[in-house]
């Protein structure tokens, strides 16, 4: 059996989401950049594995797949260890729904509202103040939505065990907390905020940092 290979940055959320699954499965990979600050994303040979220009992508003994809850599950499936998909319906119904909330309403509202105005700011003028301003009502919305979904949230969201809601969230909100409006918008969520405290120190965290140099 060949050792599977992912496809993109990890700056990208979605691949650390992956890596983040892969590190709970204890699954050994190798890990291909796909550097979209130059466009990679767009070449030729990137587009013939995920035709929409995104990432990330995963190969496995010749099957391949996009979309990162699809891949997410996948490797739930296919390789052995804990599994991930919570135990029980409804457990595995409110994970899930959490994803699509995510994945959803989640992602624009704080990377791309918030999170990349920060990061592409003219160097000059500094960042859109008044953009970001206008995205916090948007993103203490969805957030407090995420933690009504919340089961048994001890320590994380379905509980005592690590969901794939967990794995899509925590990437995004690592770099929320990089900047002041985190700090302001996350004590407001108590059980959302003790989830984040033990996220930090969970181990698939820590170990997938992404390279933001």
């Amino acid at each position: 059996m060949s050792k599977p290979t992912l496809y993109g940055p990890t700056y990208s959320t979605f691949v650390r989401t992956i890596r983040m699954v892969l590190a709970e499965k204890g699954v050994d990979y190798d890990l291909v950049n796909v550097d979209m600050a130059s466009g990679a994303h767009r070449s030729p040979d990137h587009l013939q594995r995920q035709p929409f220009g995104k990432v990330p992508v995963f190969d496995h003994n010749d099957f391949s797949l996009y979309e990162s809850n699809a891949i997410a599950h996948y490797i739930d499936d296919a390789f052995p260890g804990r599994r991930i998909a919570p135990y029980g319906m409804h457990r595995r119904a409110r994970d899930q729904q959490i994803v699509d909330v995510i994945n959803s309403y989640a992602y624009h509202r704080i990377v791309v509202r918030l999170v990349l105005p920060y990061f592409f700011a003219d160097k000059e003028k500094g960042p859109d103040m008044a953009a970001i301003t206008a995205a916090v009502p948007d993103i203490e919305h969805v957030l407090s939505a995420i933690q009504e979904l919340m089961i048994d949230p001890d320590p994380f969201l379905m509980g005592r065990e690590i969901g794939f809601s967990d794995l899509f969230l925590a990437p995004i909100v690592f770099y929320l907390m990089m900047f002041p409006e985190g700090g302001r918008i996350l004590p407001k969520l108590p059980r959302l905020a003790g989830w984040w405290l033990a996220m930090q120190h969970h181990d698939s965290l820590i170990k997938t940092a992404p390279q933001l140099g």
